[in-house]
């Protein structure tokens, strides 16, 4: 039950990154974080994560709201194995009686109806950042693009009106796109590029990434990111364009030349395309939006989002106006917020 000293943690359990909200009774966001978890390389990342969570904030006692898309991670044998391990690992770090799971329109579980009804569970916290949006935005477009994934999901009449809810059936609606602003391999948005006045093939190896383009045009700030490059080093300016070069079989000899922004702005300008295209589709399927209806981004790479709107021609609205304090983080780990602030007024 919440009580007006009520503290409420959002946990956002990812396949790379561990995100989390802390919220009073009230609704104010205390802080959000995000915690480096590379869950694909074994569950002690994220016991690790989790520690490092309840030393920072001190929650081991808060009502814990908890979402996940983790249990995609080829440690898992398949997704139902991967909710129920995590569910577990959960278990030792915060009672069960503290635990609730979020299952979109199932409402909320307990851990052991959770690992039962697990389609309900996995890869679900799209869920709890479209129904949040939905409950303050009356219609709009909602497009979230963190370091990996973009979700593209329409609201209509206060209600968040998805096709798809399956992660395949969402692949084919194309309110989920795998590309994001870091760790999507630059060979996934095209198979050519522009260099030396020439259109060159590229190698289809994971030499480069968006991050390194969005790290050369300035959008993405080195201290800011905390996955690992391709090759494991910097992402300083320098080593970007060292790893733009080796994926057009040459080298950056010169990584101060401004054949390496503009290298950078064609992959960008792919990916801005590509996402264009998916917002249509999903507009396409709900012809009753007004024409004018925003576009509301969330997510690190949300800054793609609001190119999108301009191509466009619709308003911006930032996923950080819809909460108390506006909080950059906020938008950057919107399901985390979301789940936070849902359980609020869904668990009593």
């Amino acid at each position: 039950m919440i009580t007006d000293n009520s503290f409420i943690t959002g946990w956002d359990i990812g396949g790379a990154h561990l995100k989390v909200a802390r919220c009073n009774s009230e609704g104010k966001l205390i802080q959000v974080l995000q915690i480096p978890c590379p869950l694909w390389q074994g569950i002690e990342h994220l016991k690790q994560a989790i520690q490092s969570v309840q030393q920072q904030l001190g929650n081991q006692n808060d009502m814990a709201a908890i979402t996940m898309t983790g249990e995609l991670v080829d440690i898992f044998p398949d997704r139902q194995t991967g909710v129920a391990h995590i569910l577990d690992c959960i278990a030792t770090f915060i009672p069960e009686h503290n635990c609730h799971i979020y299952a979109g329109k199932e409402g909320w579980l307990k851990p052991d109806t959770a690992k039962q009804q697990w389609q309900y569970v996995a890869s679900c916290n799209w869920k709890a950042s479209a129904n949040f949006v939905a409950n303050k935005i009356n219609n709009g477009l909602f497009v979230d693009i963190g370091s990996t994934t973009c979700d593209i999901i329409a609201v209509v009449q206060g209600s968040a009106v998805p096709r798809g809810y399956t992660d395949q059936q969402r692949l084919a609606s194309r309110e989920l796109l795998y590309t994001g602003a870091i760790r999507t391999p630059l060979f996934a948005l095209t198979n050519m590029a522009p260099f030396n006045g020439e259109l060159v093939s590229l190698a289809a190896e994971v030499f480069a990434t968006s991050g390194d383009c969005w790290s050369l045009l300035g959008q993405l700030r080195v201290n800011d990111i905390q996955d690992a490059s391709a090759d494991g080093q910097s992402w300083s300016k320098t080593d970007c364009a060292r790893r733009l070069a080796r994926l057009l079989g040459t080298d950056a000899l010169e990584p101060a030349s401004v054949q390496w922004s503009q290298l950078a702005q064609w992959f960008a300008e792919q990916q801005v395309h590509e996402i264009i295209k998916a917002c249509l589709q999903v507009l396409s399927a709900h012809p009753q939006l007004p024409p004018n209806a925003p576009i509301i981004g969330a997510g690190i790479g949300r800054f793609i989002v609001q190119k999108c709107a301009v191509h466009l021609g619709r308003d911006y609205i930032d996923f950080s106006s819809l909460t108390t304090p506006a909080l950059d983080s906020a938008a950057d780990h919107a399901p985390a917020v979301a789940v936070a602030l849902l359980a609020r007024h869904q668990i009593t």
